[in-house]
């Protein structure tokens, strides 16, 4: 088990000893018994909860919410929010909040609800900045893991994926380095380019010299199915439902070796999902897939919040935004399908057709049939 990175050194004994104090009653939290748990701990996950350190809940962390926001700057939000609250419990209503502080909100909510006892130990340390930061480094030491040991490991394992019909010959693309990827090479080209615009060598000529913009508000290819054709009428058709999407959240989620397999298919040591207690996919895990997914077909060398003119940003809080409405059946039936190829749960896109549905009258047919056969032979 990894050491605690120690204190800065400018730190005051005082300090010195909060930090180690949270540190380690966070470790010793991990190993009560169901019956003491704290009210804030996650479901019981397979792994011994004494091999969970704070880096640990990073990881966990890391796959369900915001890749781009810091741990510290989450927990500073969330304290203040905290403090506020109690000095307002007269009110019957709170400010409205601004988008960010929605964002950094829920950030807030999940971190308290996977760390044991996280939000009563943040309160009491919220008039030391300083220890604070210390203790939130091991969490988003966790987080920045993890992420990278996604984008690396998907950084090998894109080409399996590339084509719709992975019977094809791979593509080559080279595993170490990547400058032979996004609008160099015709395939990752093709998957990057926003839908909206012809998938032609021009227009990738077009886009590297600058003369095409790419940004986070449109929509790439590789969203869509490998045969869908752009309807400016109807845009969000088929929509999260391309090949690339679902066998990404299956390689993050399940592992590499179940992304070409049959949907809910797994095998080997557990996979991440069982890992981190995750049970379904959510708007914050779909979004997490592709923008894992964009960043291996990129050129991009290096973990990035833009590529040119590309917010990996906003493109993850775009695809969030697009399935946090629970009133639209279109997102059950696009979490439904992720949960279909991810755990193997029911597809909800399977609906029985309307010649299915007269087929099952046939029963009763049939014993119409047979009352008819009785009469006659009763003459």
């Amino acid at each position: 088990m990894a050491s605690p990175s120690p204190p800065p050194p400018e730190l005051s004994e005082a300090l010195q000893a909060s930090i180690k104090e949270y540190i380690a009653a966070t470790l010793e939290s991990s190993k009560k018994r169901p019956a003491e748990a704290d009210s804030t701990e996650p479901p019981p996950l397979d792994q011994p909860e004494t091999a969970k350190t704070a880096r640990s809940y990073g990881r966990i962390y890391g796959r369900q919410d915001d890749p781009f926001t810091s741990i510290d700057t989450v927990v500073n939000f969330g304290i203040k929010y905290e403090i506020a609250d109690e000095g307002e419990e007269s009110n019957d209503e709170r400010p409205t909040l601004s988008i960010r502080d929605e964002r950094l909100l829920h950030s807030w909510k999940l971190l308290c609800s996977i760390v044991p006892g996280f939000r009563r130990k943040m309160l009491a340390l919220s008039d030391q900045r300083a220890a604070r930061r210390t203790a939130c480094q091991e969490i988003n030491d966790g987080l920045t893991t993890v992420r990278s040991d996604d984008t690396g490991s998907l950084k090998f394992a894109i080409s399996a994926y590339l084509l719709a019909d992975p019977n094809e010959p791979r593509v080559l693309i080279k595993s170490k380095l990547k400058t032979d990827r996004g609008f160099h090479n015709p395939v990752t080209a093709s998957l990057l380019c926003p839908l909206k615009y012809p998938s032609m060598q021009n227009t990738y000529d077009d886009i590297k010299a600058g003369k095409l913009p790419v940004t986070a508000t449109m929509l790439p290819r590789f969203l869509f199915p490998a045969d869908h054709v752009y309807d400016p009428t109807d845009i969000s058709k088929n929509l999260l439902r391309g090949h690339l999407m679902l066998r990404v959240a299956k390689h993050i989620f399940q592992g590499p070796s179940a992304a070409l397999e049959e949907p809910g298919s797994h095998r080997g040591k557990q996979g991440n999902a069982a890992i981190c207690g995750i049970t379904s996919m959510s708007p914050y895990t779909i979004a997490y897939v592709a923008t894992q997914v964009r960043f291996a077909l990129s050129s991009t060398s290096s973990w990035t919040p833009r590529d040119g003119t590309f917010s990996y940003a906003e493109f993850y809080w775009h695809i969030v935004n697009l399935l946090n409405d629970d009133d639209e059946p279109e997102v059950a039936e696009i979490i439904g399908l992720f949960n279909y190829h991810v755990f193997g749960t029911e597809n909800p896109l399977s609906t029985p057709s309307v010649a299915a549905v007269e087929a099952e009258d046939e029963y009763e047919l049939i014993k119409r049939q047979r009352a008819a056969k009785r009469a006659r032979s009763s003459q």
